[in-house]
């Protein structure tokens, strides 16, 4: 019988049960081929978003919680969060930058594990986040911020600059007092300005690096908080005078922002962030071909990942309709059974969750 997988849910072994064609129709990977992880991990790369698997019974059971974390991303991911709090407190602290650390953070090998596809968007879910928030949120900006720019078609060199700033983006906040960053409850006018300036801040502070050279970099750390409609910060510029680096950063920052824990909000659900974010975009505020194509590419990225539901099951997201922005997943749950939260409003998903919470 044959079975649809999400791209994400393959496994090496499984026999393609149609041909798989990309968007001009061409075959790719033909009817009765064994699947390999190369072929795979090709698929990921492609707009391609479930296959046709021949199976001579059907799978009855729960969903599989084996194999959340991998090792070899993990590892990568600690040894760079590391190195950039090293990078960090030099830079705040005494003024020192080196520009060795941040290349050896930016290794080829690094890159290519951390922005690996669905497979990175699932890691920085899954695992835990011990340390500090701050450091965590700029390097998720800059593994989203790989992934928008492979999803783009850009450069390599335009990519490693658009992650590079992603990095930083709010190195300014260590200038804000921790007391404001932190505060439970809202925050006065004068709280408020004060994390305004970070931006402002970060750019100060990477003036003085070799940074300073690549503008495309410094507008993006200085305009992420902008709006295409004007209603931003730091200099309220409009679409037309914001750099595709701000624009982008925008999107990345607010998403991971929502979707993570903080220590004066719990995350959200993606699809809640989604929402909020397609409503900024036909409100004027974010840029709509970013955006628009960030929600559909991290939608797919999602297959596979462990949920809360608001009726306090867990499940995991076997299916999801790309091709609508608002599209909600179908889920099964710990029982084995299915549930499409397009149709079953009265659920919905609380927030992704870790591989311990799992």
């Amino acid at each position: 019988m044959l079975k649809v997988y999400a791209v994400e849910g393959l496994r090496a072994g499984m026999v393609v049960g149609r041909d798989i064609v990309d968007e001009q129709g061409n075959a790719l990977i033909s009817t009765g081929t064994t699947l390999t992880k190369e072929m795979i991990y090709g698929l990921l790369d492609r707009p391609i978003f479930s296959v046709y698997v021949e199976e001579e019974d059907p799978v009855v059971g729960v969903p599989s919680k084996e194999n959340l974390l991998d090792d070899d991303y993990l590892n990568c991911y600690e040894w760079v969060y590391q190195q950039l709090e090293v990078i960090f407190d030099g830079l705040v602290q005494r003024g020192e930058f080196s520009a060795n650390a941040l290349q050896r953070i930016m290794d080829e090998k690094n890159f290519n594990e951390l922005c690996d596809g669905a497979k990175a968007v699932s890691q920085i879910h899954n695992m835990g986040q011990e340390g500090s928030y701050l450091v965590h949120h700029c390097l998720h900006v800059g593994i989203l911020a790989g992934l928008m720019g492979r999803w783009l078609g850009w450069s390599v060199l335009d990519q490693y600059n658009l992650v590079i700033a992603g990095l930083f983006l709010d190195i300014g906040k260590m200038q804000v007092p921790k007391e404001v960053l932190e505060k439970q409850g809202k925050l006065t006018d004068e709280e408020f300005e004060q994390v305004k300036r970070h931006s402002q801040y970060g750019h100060d502070l990477l003036a003085g690096t070799t940074l300073n050279a690549n503008q495309d970099i410094m507008q993006g750390i200085l305009q992420h908080h902008e709006r295409c409609d004007g209603s931003g910060y730091p200099l309220q510029l409009k679409k037309e005078t914001i750099s595709r680096f701000g624009r982008i950063l925008a999107i990345l920052d607010m998403y991971d922002a929502m979707a993570s824990d903080r220590v004066f909000a719990k995350r959200r659900s993606p699809f809640d962030v989604f929402a909020t974010l397609y409503d900024d975009i036909l409100d004027g505020k974010l840029d709509t071909e970013y955006g628009v194509l960030f929600i559909k590419h991290l939608c797919h990225a999602l297959n596979g990942n462990w949920v809360r539901l608001s009726n306090g099951e867990k499940g995991q997201i076997v299916y999801l309709d790309e091709s609508r922005v608002r599209s909600l997943p179908v889920v099964q749950t710990e029982k084995g059974e299915f549930i499409d939260l397009n149709k079953n409003r009265d659920i919905k998903v609380e927030c992704i969750l870790t591989a311990n919470e799992v």
